[in-house]
């Protein structure tokens, strides 16, 4: 939908069950799960409908992909592969078109990863024992993670100083440095909760 009004609503996919759309950094792709073909992997279409969908993933059997967030520069994605009761966290390369495993991010409930606007971190769930926990890591990984705190779907502000999280309480923000080295300041909880509806174990 276009939101001058000068054009009417558009549909963009038309083959299969299409779900999770995520918007590229520059609007011109959508990145989502589809089944048309038989599995739940990832396509890639333009956003104005003018390409055919193009398959990013192929899950192995009795596996889902989810796709959560695409660089600003659009090289590469992040998602989820959801096997069973599990949920691991693997990067697609635009330039390769391979995948690789992101570090060895774990969780029973959804991961909700998602790139800094100046793509150089990533911010994700943990869930330990039915604790949801937000971690921040550089990117490309060096081995070394962050705390951010108690909650889950964390989400960057636009200009990459804030990070936004949820629990069951409310909304918090975070204050965040990342240069010279990556800092936090103490959290605020915002006077409006801007998750709705639906509980920490779910998506943005």
């Amino acid at each position: 939908y276009d939101l001058s009004g000068k054009t009417s609503i558009r549909q963009l996919t038309f083959e299969g069950k299409n779900r999770f759309p995520i918007w590229s950094a520059n609007g011109t792709h959508v990145a989502f799960q589809s089944d048309r073909e038989g599995d739940a992997g990832i396509f890639s279409q333009r956003s104005d409908g003018g390409s055919p969908a193009e398959r990013l993933t192929k899950p192995e059997k009795d596996t889902v992909h989810l796709p959560e967030s695409w660089s600003p520069d659009g090289k590469h994605l992040l998602y989820s592969v959801a096997a069973g009761a599990l949920n691991a966290l693997w990067v697609y390369s635009a330039d390769t078109k391979k995948s690789t495993p992101f570090g060895d991010v774990r969780s029973p409930r959804l991961i909700s990863s998602t790139f800094s606007p100046d793509g150089r971190w990533v911010a994700y769930t943990l869930t330990t024992n039915g604790l949801n926990q937000v971690f921040v890591q550089p990117f490309p990984q060096t081995g070394v993670k962050y705390l951010v705190g108690s909650g889950a779907r964390p989400q960057w502000s636009p200009d990459g100083k804030e990070i936004f999280l949820y629990r069951n309480e409310g909304t918090f923000v975070k204050t965040v440095t990342t240069q010279p080295s990556f800092s936090l300041s103490n959290e605020t909880k915002l006077p409006f909760n801007v998750y709705v509806g639906r509980g920490p174990g779910s998506g943005r």
